[in-house]
C-alpha cells in the first residue's frame, strides 16, 4: 500500500476499535510524578463543575435520608390514642369536669371536690323547691337572727291570712291599735278612736281596712327583710374594715404603746397577730392566746386596765420595791456576817484546854 494513501473510514471496523488494534487516534499520556489521578481530574475539571457535583451529591444524600426516614415510619405501627384514665372515666360518668392525676392522691382529691360540688348542687335543688327555706338561710348567713325571721313569717301573725269575725270586737280593736301605733299615735288617741268607732258602728269596717293596710306593709317588710340584713352586714363589715385600718395606721405611725416600745421590724407581725384569722371560725392568734392564757395573766391584763395602763408608775414602783428588797437583803446579810464574826471571836476568847501548853 502506498504510504501516502489516505485511510478510509470504511476500512476501520468496530471490532478494531474495541480490541485496540486499530489505528492509534490518540496518543497515551503518561502521568506526572507527585500528582495523583484524583488531583489530575480536579485540575482538569473546572471549579464551577466541581461545585455542581458536590451540590448534587449533597442533594442525593438528603433524598436518601428522607427515603430511609419514611421507610422507618412506615415500618412502625401507628400508635393508638391514649386510653382514658380511671379518674377521667369516673368524672365522665358523674357528669363533672376537672383535671386530676391518675393516682391515689388524685383520686382522693377528685372525690372530695365532686362530693362537695354534689352537695352544693343538692342544696340548691332543695332550696329551689322551698323558697322560704332559702330566704331563711340567706337571712341567717347575712348575720340575721333566726327567731326574728321566724316571727316575721309566722302565719299566726300574718295580716293577709288573718280572718276577723263580725262580732269579734276584741280582735278588731287589736288590729286598729296596731295600725295606729305604726302611724305613731299615742295611747290616749288610740283609745278615743276605738271608742268612737265602736259607738258609731264602724269598728268592723275600720278594722278590716286597717288589716289590709297592715298586710301590705308586712308583705313589703318580708320582701325587704333579707336585703336589709345584707345591707346591715355590709355596714358592719365596712365599720370593721375602718377599725382595722385605724389599728394598722396606729401601729405603723406609733413608736410606743402606753410606754411599751415595739421594734419597727415587729409591727407587721404584731398587726397580723391581732387581725389575721387562723381558724375556720375566724379567730385570730390573739384570740386563741387570750382564751388559753392562765388566770394570772388575764388578771394582770385586767389590773393594768384598772390602773389606767400607766406602765411608767407601775414599772417605777416595781423598781423601787426591787431596790428596797435588795437593800434589805444586803443589810440582813451584813448583820448575819457581823453576828457570825462575833461568835467566832467569842469562841477564840474562851478557855480551851486543848490549846494549853504544858511544857515547862
Amino acid at each position: 500500500m502506498d504510504p501516502n494513501e489516505k485511510i478510509q473510514l470504511d476500512d476501520i471496523t468496530f471490532d478494531d476499535v474495541i480490541a485496540g488494534d486499530g489505528v492509534d487516534t490518540v496518543a497515551e499520556i503518561e502521568p506526572i510524578e507527585g500528582v495523583t489521578e484524583e488531583e489530575e481530574v480536579k485540575e482538569e475539571t473546572p471549579e464551577s463543575e466541581l461545585e455542581d457535583i458536590e451540590d448534587q451529591e449533597e442533594e442525593e444524600e438528603e433524598v436518601e435520608e428522607e427515603v430511609e426516614a419514611k421507610e422507618e415510619e412506615e415500618d412502625e405501627e401507628p400508635s393508638d390514642p391514649a386510653d382514658p384514665t380511671v379518674v377521667q372515666e369516673i368524672l365522665e360518668s358523674l357528669g363533672y369536669e376537672g383535671e386530676y392525676e391518675d393516682t391515689a392522691e388524685g383520686l382522693t382529691e377528685m372525690t372530695k371536690d365532686v362530693a362537695s360540688q354534689m352537695a352544693d348542687d343538692r342544696i340548691e335543688e332543695v332550696l329551689e323547691k322551698f323558697p322560704l327555706v332559702k330566704k331563711h338561710l340567706d337571712y341567717v348567713l347575712a348575720g340575721g337572727e333566726s327567731q326574728k325571721f321566724m316571727t316575721a313569717y309566722d302565719p299566726n301573725l300574718d295580716y293577709n291570712t288573718m280572718e276577723i269575725a263580725e262580732d269579734d270586737s276584741r280582735s278588731q280593736k287589736a288590729i286598729l291599735s296596731d295600725y295606729f301605733q305604726q302611724k305613731g299615735h299615742d295611747a290616749d288617741f288610740i283609745k278615743e278612736m276605738l271608742e268612737d268607732y265602736e259607738d258609731s258602728g264602724k269598728l268592723a269596717n275600720k278594722a278590716n281596712a286597717a288589716k289590709d293596710a297592715l298586710g301590705k306593709v308586712q308583705a313589703q317588710q318580708k320582701e325587704q327583710l333579707v336585703e336589709q340584713q345584707r345591707a346591715e352586714l355590709q355596714k358592719q363589715q365596712e365599720q370593721q374594715m375602718e377599725f382595722w385600718n385605724g389599728v394598722q395606721e396606729t401601729i405603723k405611725e406609733s413608736k410606743e404603746f402606753a410606754g411599751l416600745q415595739v421594734p419597727e421590724r415587729e409591727k407587721s407581725k404584731f398587726f397580723n397577730y391581732l387581725s389575721k384569722p387562723v381558724t375556720k371560725e375566724g379567730y385570730t392568734q390573739r384570740d386563741i392566746d387570750h382564751s388559753e392564757a392562765e388566770m394570772e395573766k388575764k388578771l394582770a391584763i385586767d389590773y393594768l386596765m384598772y390602773k389606767g395602763f400607766n406602765l411608767e408608775d407601775i414599772i417605777n414602783k416595781k423598781a423601787r420595791t426591787t431596790a428596797t428588797k435588795t437593800l434589805r437583803q444586803k443589810i440582813t446579810k451584813n448583820e448575819e456576817t457581823v453576828k457570825s464574826a462575833r461568835k467566832r471571836s467569842t469562841r477564840k476568847k474562851s478557855f480551851d484546854l486543848d490549846n494549853l501548853d504544858l511544857n515547862i
